[in-house]
C-alpha cells in the first residue's frame, strides 16, 4: 500500500490558541506527512488554523 489517509470530524475543537498549540503538538508528534514534510508548516500557523476547525485530516506517504 502506498499511503495512508485519516480523516476526522471533531465534536468539540480547540477554541482558544493555548488549546489548540497543545493539539497542534499532538498533531506533530503523529509525523504526519502533510503537517511537518509536504510543505512544512510553521507551528504558530498550523496551530492557528486549528481553532473552531471541525475538520481535520493526516496523510502518510
Amino acid at each position: 500500500m502506498f499511503g495512508s489517509e485519516l480523516h476526522v470530524a471533531v465534536a468539540w475543537p480547540p477554541r482558544s490558541a493555548d488549546q489548540a498549540e497543545l493539539l497542534a503538538l499532538e498533531h506533530v508528534l503523529s509525523t504526519a506527512d502533510n503537517i511537518v514534510d509536504d510543505p512544512p508548516t510553521p507551528f504558530p500557523d498550523y496551530a492557528g488554523r486549528l481553532v473552531n476547525r471541525t475538520h481535520w485530516w493526516f496523510g502518510w506517504d
